[in-house]
């Protein structure tokens, strides 16, 4: 006998893991499907806004939710959702293996995916060079001279994350100042071994079989080539709206789930909660996640009980 759930939860990071809590909380038979526990969150070397926590990495914070959970009995299925049809009171989520999932609800968490340049040889040095993931990937060029592309947060943490194993780290940002925050660009230009680049593209890769050099739009030095082992991409994130654009959902210019106060979008009994959405002022932090995955768990279970 198939089982219905009470709600169903797409994607596995913290406004997933928030969401789970609650629901379980209030007793509500609840599913989540995604691919990786944590989402981007496992992928922060160091996080220090995170309350009660002066600093932990994304995949300890990660570890401590999920035992949470683990704890409560939380049903989790690790397999990419496929698409989900049907509609409230009578959804059906299916994944890329093909095993289906009937819930009378459903809530989308399934957050951001990063930015490319667009570069034409960026996809043939993935993996030989060209990387989105500093805390992944880091140690593979450890010794080595790298660069990495962008302005924000994610590009000057991950620029510090690297300038602790290699002799010299370039950041490459289009903008005239970054855009980080305080403490952590102050701590950055502090470094002996980091080299700003401001006002400046990246217009083309360079090597053979692994990257070897990086082309920029004006000289730096004298030249326009920037001779690299590794270029960590954090120029920012898209949000993953498939599924829920495929169900006729309703986004923004940028693509980000509209939705309430409430976590409710367009589409009856289908909730989003996360860096997916509008909400939060855009603000996407994990402390924000948090935040509208326990929202929408309470819509939820209110939409249960009417």
């Amino acid at each position: 006998m198939t089982t219905l759930y009470d709600l169903i939860i797409i994607g596995l990071g913290p406004a997933s893991l928030t969401a789970q809590v609650y629901a379980l909380r209030y007793n509500m038979k609840v599913l989540a499907i995604g691919g990786v526990p944590g989402g981007l969150m496992m992928e922060s070397h160091k996080i220090c806004n995170w309350p009660g926590e002066p600093g932990i990495s994304g995949a300890d914070l990660t570890k401590k939710m999920t035992d949470q959970l683990a704890g409560m009995n939380a049903e989790t299925v690790i397999e990419e959702v496929k698409s989900i049809t049907g509609q409230k009171g009578a959804f059906t989520v299916t994944t890329r293996s093909d095993k289906s999932f009937e819930a009378k609800l459903v809530l989308i968490a399934t957050g951001t995916k990063h930015s490319h340049l667009g570069l034409a040889r960026e996809d043939f040095f993935y993996g030989r060079g060209v990387t989105y993931c500093a805390t992944c990937d880091a140690m593979f060029y450890k010794g080595k001279t790298t660069a990495v592309a962008g302005g924000g947060n994610s590009a000057v943490t991950a620029a510090l994350y690297l300038s602790d194993i290699c002799p010299r780290v370039y950041l490459i940002y289009r903008g005239s100042e970054l855009k980080g925050e305080t403490a952590w660009i102050n701590e950055l230009k502090a470094k002996d071994n980091v080299t700003l680049i401001s006002e400046t593209n990246i217009i083309d890769l360079k090597g053979e079989n692994k990257l070897e050099a990086v082309v920029l739009d004006k000289a730096f030095e004298g030249s326009a080539e920037l001779a690299v082992s590794g270029l960590f991409v954090e120029i920012g994130a898209k949000p993953r709206n498939e599924l829920f654009v495929a169900m006729g959902g309703v986004v923004d210019d940028f693509g980000f789930v509209k939705v309430a106060s409430d976590m409710t979008t367009n589409l009856p009994g289908v909730f989003a909660a996360g860096d997916l959405t509008n909400q939060s002022n855009y603000f996407r932090q994990i402390a924000t996640a948090v935040g509208e995955g326990s929202i929408a768990a309470d819509t939820a279970f209110k939409a249960l009980k009417s």
